[in-house]
């Protein structure tokens, strides 16, 4: 009697360790390209390449026979080479096209063996990956229009197709399944996985013709030099925003005026402090200070106006000086002066 380690695992186990791997592949966290997740990788694709194996060898499946005659727990194995394929395509090698080509050759025989148990009328695609000019023509609204509808009508589908074998699925991991529910359940995961393997084709063919590119540039010498990495110690000196009086008048007149301006922003900035004209930091309120703590700029502003009218009514030199030189500022500049469209 062998021991334990020795048994050689049934199809039906190698099936659903291949399973298990797809599965982890969808719910992990891991980088596709972490150790662990390759080692995974590898050891389900391992499985399933038994699997087929073994399938080929037991003859479950003929040419001359459709969907109703296989029986339903051989049903399950179609979806074979469509998963080793979808999981061949997440391989971490150097030779990235061989990976992508056998992706696709697993892809390719599973549509083929659903299209003869007529599992699905879908035409297997045919190969296209020259690549070739693009045209240019106008473009075929009707047909765009088509294809529209199709894609929605696509989507319709899959959102029905996956709620049915999510409620299917609840139903087959119970201890005792009805044979039909069963079989629903594996002929939806085959059309569930025949609209996956179109779309996987679909990216594969673009990023085969991406690599083909990519090695006829290679081999014509067109490969881009690599870009010059930037010396963090190397910057470039930056010259401060700077203003001055005379800025306006130089730009109007030209010649005849300072060539360069006389002021930074910080002793621009100082000046008026130092002229009244503006307050100094901290000395009022402002919308940075209204958004950091709105109730406290409430309280600071209702204070400055507190103590603004406490000065006027002690008649204060200063703020009376300043609110006669504004009253005879308005007497100047009426309303409206400055906006042009109100001109006669």
């Amino acid at each position: 009697m062998a021991e334990a380690g020795d048994k050689t695992p049934t199809l039906s186990e190698l099936y659903q360790d291949l399973w298990t791997t797809y599965i982890f592949t969808e719910n992990t966290n891991d980088s596709t390209s972490s150790q662990d997740y390759q080692v995974k990788l590898r050891h389900g694709i391992k499985n399933g390449e038994k699997a087929i194996h073994m399938v080929n060898q037991l003859h479950l499946y003929s040419n001359n026979e459709n969907i109703e005659e296989v029986a339903t727990n051989e049903v399950k194995y179609i979806l074979l080479p469509a998963i080793l394929g979808y999981l061949t395509t997440l391989l971490n090698c150097k030779e990235r096209i061989e990976v992508v080509k056998k992706g696709k050759d697993y892809f390719t025989d599973f549509l083929r063996v659903c299209k003869s148990y007529e599992v699905t009328d879908v035409n297997v695609p045919i190969d296209s990956t020259e690549i070739v000019p693009s045209g240019k023509g106008p473009p075929d609204l009707i047909a765009m229009s088509r294809q529209r509808g199709d894609k929605i009508k696509k989507f319709q589908e899959q959102k029905e197709r996956a709620k049915k074998l999510k409620d299917l699925s609840v139903e087959v991991e119970k201890e005792h399944v009805d044979d039909e529910v069963k079989r629903d359940y594996y002929l939806t995961l085959c059309h569930q996985w025949v609209e996956k393997s179109l779309e996987e084709l679909d990216s594969l063919n673009c990023e085969i013709t991406m690599l083909k590119f990519r090695e006829q540039s290679l081999q014509n010498g067109h490969e881009e030099p690599p870009k010059p990495k930037k010396d963090p110690q190397k910057t470039t000196a930056f010259t401060p925003f700077i203003i001055t009086k005379d800025m306006i008048s130089k730009k109007v007149y030209g010649a005849g005026y300072p060539s360069r301006p006389v002021l930074t922003v910080e002793e621009f900035y100082e000046q008026r402090v130092r002229d009244g004209i503006w307050q100094p930091p901290g000395s009022s309120h402002s919308m940075q200070d209204w958004a950091n703590d709105p109730e406290k700029d409430a309280q600071a502003k209702e204070q400055e106006d507190s103590e603004k009218e406490k000065k006027v009514e002690e008649d204060d030199e200063e703020t009376l000086h300043k609110a006669r030189d504004w009253d005879e500022w308005k007497d100047d500049h009426r309303k409206g002066w400055g906006n042009r469209k109100n001109m006669g």
